[in-house]
């Protein structure tokens, strides 16, 4: 996968819900090294990246304390996609798993890579919702 495919993926399949869920895209940043996508709500950014020397796919969600992104390393404040899993993904319904295979079923990744960036997508559109409700309403 090149880095156009990559924004091609991160355009179709996250872009959608996170609009939906008030995050706007930066500006994405594609390296030899590196595939990183950025959305900026008014509380959390969620960063997709990519490393394609070592295949390996990163989300994680940093809260934002006045325009300040939380430190990366902080499992707590900036919680990876299988933080959010463990803690939240016993709380999604079969209705909503049902409407979230509909929001993608026209979506046909090809390749490995591509099926690990949807799987992404699809875990992401159903637990980022809980997430983001918890945190609002400690912050309150």
């Amino acid at each position: 996968m090149d880095g156009q495919e990559f924004i091609n993926i991160v355009s179709s399949g996250f872009a959608p819900f996170l609009k939906e869920l008030g995050f706007s895209p930066n500006t994405p940043s594609i390296s030899g090294r590196i595939y990183r996508a950025d959305f900026a709500g008014s509380r959390n950014v969620v960063s997709i990246s990519f490393e394609p020397g070592d295949d390996a796919l990163f989300i994680a969600i940093f809260s934002s304390e006045n325009g300040v992104p939380s430190p990366y390393d902080d499992h707590l404040k900036t919680p990876r996609l299988a933080n959010l899993n463990k803690r939240y993904m016993h709380l999604v319904t079969a209705s909503d798993q049902l409407k979230n295979e509909a929001a993608f079923e026209s979506f046909q990744p090809a390749g490995r890579v591509e099926k690990l960036l949807m799987r992404s997508a699809k875990e992401l559109r159903l637990i980022l919702p809980k997430y983001l409700a918890e945190t609002s309403s400690i912050s309150e």
